[in-house]
């Protein structure tokens, strides 16, 4: 987990390199573009035309948040949730045209105006919580009829041998090259390789985070969100860029870009089990 220094603002805005924070994404800006900014993007392309009222639920370090053109109601979690790859920094405000306030509490007992938000959204918090039904309850009292929730977020069991195949190919690459510095080398047999990657995947989403399974969160958003829409992103290259070793800006960048494309080009074509999900569904009307 990167220590964040003090000065630190994490916002998509004014990104600059930040070459003490070498386990985080947020060393370099075009690794941040590539991965935070292009989940902004997914929820982005999708929010309603403003002025609308927004609740995001679990803001983390609250970078998007700056960038609503609206006002923006942001929740950091008071109780335990899973364990993730950061954690929630305290509450920044800053001025801008849409007013942005925070509160700390659980999602599943906060107490907030029922149908007084036109958005709610969740990006990558879900498969973390310990109840994901309760949480979506909340969300469908919290819209107004009619209002939007948008979720984003991470199924690590759908997983397969394509997905781990690809990684050990990019990965075999990249550390044959000096370019990668995982705690240790894959195997150089392809297919002992491809082990390796299902076992610490299974390591880090299963035995040493508990993450919650895709039926946990699917099965509710469809209850409370029955005429949603789904779509999948690529999402698999966050780890692969967050471990990449390039001190050349312009090698990092072409490198990044296409790793970050080569998914997104196998997942369109079929070749990859999806894994990140964009979920977007109203409130039906009461």
């Amino acid at each position: 987990m990167a220590d964040f220094p003090p000065e630190f603002v994490a916002d998509l805005r004014h990104l600059r390199r930040w070459p003490e924070l070498a386990d985080s994404l947020w060393r370099s800006p075009i690794l941040v573009e590539l991965t935070h900014g292009r989940l902004w993007r997914l929820v982005a392309e999708v929010l309603p035309s403003p002025p609308a009222r927004v609740l995001d639920i679990d803001c983390g370090r609250a970078h998007s948040a700056w960038r609503w053109p609206e006002p923006v109601t942001t929740s950091l979690p008071s109780t335990p949730t899973r364990p993730r790859s950061s954690s929630p920094s305290g509450a920044h405000t800053k001025p801008r045209p849409g007013r942005i306030a925070y509160h700390r509490s659980d999602a599943t007992t906060w107490v907030a105006d029922s149908a007084g938000y036109d958005v709610v959204v969740t990006t990558r918090t879900l498969h973390h919580v310990h109840d994901p039904a309760a949480v979506l309850e909340q969300v469908h009292r919290w819209l107004r009829p009619g209002g939007q929730l948008v979720c984003i977020d991470f199924f690590h069991d759908r997983f397969d041998r394509r997905d781990a195949r690809w990684i050990a190919q990019v990965r075999g690459l990249l550390e044959a090259t000096g370019a990668y510095r995982p705690d240790g080398r894959l195997p150089t047999d392809p297919a002992a390789a491809v082990e390796r990657i299902e076992w610490e995947w299974e390591q880090d989403h299963v035995i040493d985070h508990d993450l919650n399974r895709a039926a946990d969160i699917e099965l509710p958003l469809s209850s409370w969100f029955p005429t949603g829409t789904r779509s999948w992103h690529p999402y698999l290259y966050w780890d692969i860029l967050e471990a990449l070793d390039i001190s050349d800006p312009a090698i990092e960048i072409a490198i990044a870009t296409l790793v970050a494309d080569w998914e997104a080009s196998l997942l369109a074509a079929g070749e990859l089990s999806p894994v990140l999900l964009r979920f977007v569904g109203p409130r039906d009307p009461d």
